[in-house]
């Protein structure tokens, strides 16, 4: 295990911004991950974690000492007539995990296939796409809060999740390591369709006799997001750079009268005070999808997804961001609010 001072970031970030950490250790073990807590204490570095650098905006300088975890295992737990639980190292793919986790029979994660970044990046966010979030699956988050170096285990319920939030966002932001996540999967599977297009591609499948299986519907995810959104490895990207604004449902009713096609969904834990906005749809309607400002660019069939060109910097990123931010309140008078932080 070796620290690296002045370490490049630029290529462990999907944005591909340019960035230097001042100590980059990356920790294979246990016993590496506390020998690492332990030199940065002795050393007053402080410690910043890093998964897979999908949501989050580089500073060209990183202080501290950046960790990242190697580590991937996969253990099951226990198992019952209906579901089985598995154990996951936060340094495994989490893509890799969805693929995985079909091939040993559990179901419940198929909708979030391909979205970029680690197992121990999940929970922090409450990641979701087509229906399903990862909160829904997850039944304890295990690490280590860094300001006590205290290990702590927190339940389904303890993690707090909501809309693209969690505990490790509020009260523990910044200042917790995600070592591993247990996962309580069904061991027979239902597809999750209500998402649009999946559901078009399962009648189909039903017209033409298709069993519609994990794979199938995990391949059909898949095949949306690659036409939807971009390889991160092709062009740098975070993928949905804004989240879904919440508003008041009385807000929503009034907006309707100016904008009757605005996309409003309902949110299930706000009995109805609540609405959620497609951020997408108020960014296209700016003039804002495919559209360029300097080196960034908002994605041609996705005008949610902040994109950047070879060379871009920083400052590239925030002017596009305020400018599109500046012309959804001005149209809509609605703060829209980036998913990736920055990281320094």
């Amino acid at each position: 295990m070796k620290i690296f001072p002045q370490y490049d970031l630029s290529a462990l970030n999907t944005l591909s911004l340019p960035g230097r950490a001042e100590y980059f250790c990356r920790f294979n073990t246990t016993s590496d991950l506390l020998c690492l807590l332990r030199e940065a204490d002795e050393r007053q570095l402080k410690v910043k974690v890093l998964g897979g650098g999908s949501n989050l905006i580089l500073q060209p300088q990183v202080s501290g000492l950046v960790i990242q975890s190697a580590m991937d295992g996969v253990v099951k737990l226990s198992e019952d007539e209906s579901s089985v639980t598995y154990c996951v190292d936060a340094g495994l793919n989490w893509h890799q995990w969805v693929l995985r986790s079909i091939e040993l029979g559990a179901y419940g994660l198929e909708n979030l296939a391909l979205i970029p970044g680690s197992v121990g990046a999940s929970p922090v966010q409450n990641i979701g796409a087509y229906g399903v979030e990862v909160g829904q699956a997850i039944v304890a988050v295990r690490g280590v809060q860094l300001s006590t170096q205290q290990w702590m285990s927190f339940s389904q319920q303890q993690c707090s999740f909501s809309y693209r939030d969690s505990v490790f966002k509020q009260q523990f932001n910044n200042d917790f390591l995600i070592t591993q996540v247990v996962f309580k999967l069904a061991k027979v599977f239902e597809p999750q369709v209500s998402y649009a297009p999946l559901n078009k591609m399962a009648e189909q499948a039903l017209v033409n006799k298709l069993d519609i299986n994990a794979q199938r519907v995990t391949d059909w995810v898949i095949g949306v997001r690659n036409s939807k959104l971009p390889n991160p490895a092709e062009t740098p990207n975070a993928g949905s750079f804004f989240t879904n604004p919440i508003i008041t449902k009385s807000q929503a009713d009034e907006l309707l009268k100016l904008f009757p096609d605005l996309p409003v969904y309902p949110l299930v834990d706000s009995l109805g005070a609540r609405v959620k906005i497609a951020a997408g749809w108020l960014i296209d309607q700016c003039g804002w999808k495919g559209r360029s400002l300097g080196l960034a660019k908002m994605h041609d069939q996705q005008a949610l997804v902040l994109t950047l060109k070879p060379g871009a910097c920083q400052q590239d990123l925030v002017s596009i961001q305020q400018a599109v931010q500046a012309d959804v309140m001005a149209k809509f008078g609605i703060q829209l609010r980036p998913e990736p932080q920055p990281f320094r």
